[in-house]
């Protein structure tokens, strides 16, 4: 028989169990009001202006199917994807993007595939690879290898030689080894001796690096030695017609009657003092002065060509 033990110890446990609910209730409670709180400031997120924005970029030119263009046209493709990634979460939007910016034989080649809803479509790298197939390069290993064999530096700067050498390394399996042997045979002949004073690279990255170095150097050292040249050996005089021979009491003459230029100083004297600008008298002003036009008439009397006059054969 139940004893009255037994049924306090019943009783006991009946309230705790009733606490123990009422703590839960009370931490559902908190727990709603927290979640709804959440919704909240989560909506109030996407209403307001996004953190992130994407950058603007152009979309690439129209392809033709141009074998030249379609390396340079997929890179662009693959960027403008890249950079916005939210509007081409998948491979049909990728295809789609591309398919918009095809034009002439490439238009012609992807029709049939829109037409009859191509699974490849769906795929964008195997949709790359048809399209490569189609208007790339098949060869470009070959091509690349002959290329960047006949390649060298030339006259132009050795950092677009390393530009045009990157793009063709890019298409060939050779080692760094090989690339960095065949980097250097294409440089200058100075910036080759240059090298020599250098570390031996053990990438194509340093190889490149240290060769652009060495030719700016290069090119200011000449920058340099010109500036020096000039200084050492300042051009000639330019040559004048030749000046008429006259008398010594000729040239006096001249000299005396050569107008001559004033100083700011000796203009502002004679305009402050009303005197004129061309003599320096008083009483009249240079567009009238005696002196101006008896100068005239004796500079024309001493030229040796001003009093030749034709004798009749």
């Amino acid at each position: 028989m139940a004893t009255i033990e037994d049924f306090n110890k019943l009783l006991a446990a009946f309230q705790q169990l009733q606490q123990d609910n009422i703590g839960l209730h009370d931490a559902n409670k908190n727990l709603q009001n927290a979640v709804s709180q959440l919704q909240v400031s989560l909506q109030n997120t996407s209403q307001g202006p996004s953190l992130y924005q994407a950058p603007k970029i152009s979309l690439p030119d129209k392809f033709d199917g141009s074998k030249q263009k379609y390396r340079g046209f997929v890179n662009q493709v693959r960027l403008y994807i890249r950079m916005q990634p939210g509007q081409f979460p998948n491979g049909d939007s990728k295809v789609g993007l591309l398919g918009s910016l095809l034009s002439g034989p490439a238009l012609s080649w992807f029709a049939p595939l829109l037409e009859n809803l191509d699974p490849v479509l769906s795929d964008f790298d195997a949709f790359l690879t048809e399209f490569e197939a189609s208007f790339g390069n098949s060869d470009k290993v070959r091509i690349a290898s002959t290329k960047i064999r006949n390649l060298s530096q030339g006259s132009r700067p050795a950092s677009t030689y390393a530009s045009e050498f990157r793009q063709l390394a890019g298409d060939l399996n050779w080692g760094q080894e090989a690339l960095i042997d065949q980097f250097r045979t294409g440089l200058k002949d100075d910036v080759k001796d240059l090298l020599l004073t250098t570390p031996d690279p053990t990438t194509l990255n340093d190889a490149i690096s240290t060769a652009i170095r060495c030719d700016n150097r290069l090119f200011e050292r000449r920058q340099e030695r010109r500036q020096e040249h000039q200084f050492e050996n300042p051009p000639a005089p330019a040559r004048n017609s030749p000046t008429p021979t006259t008398s010594n009491g000729d040239a006096m003459q001249l000299d005396a009657v050569r107008p001559r230029t004033l100083s700011a100083h000796e203009k502002e004297r004679r305009r402050a003092n009303n005197l004129c600008l061309y003599c320096g008298g008083s009483g009249h002003f240079a567009q009238n002065c005696p002196l101006k036009r008896s100068t005239s008439n004796r500079i024309s009397s001493l030229s040796p060509l001003g009093n030749a006059t034709v004798q009749p054969q």
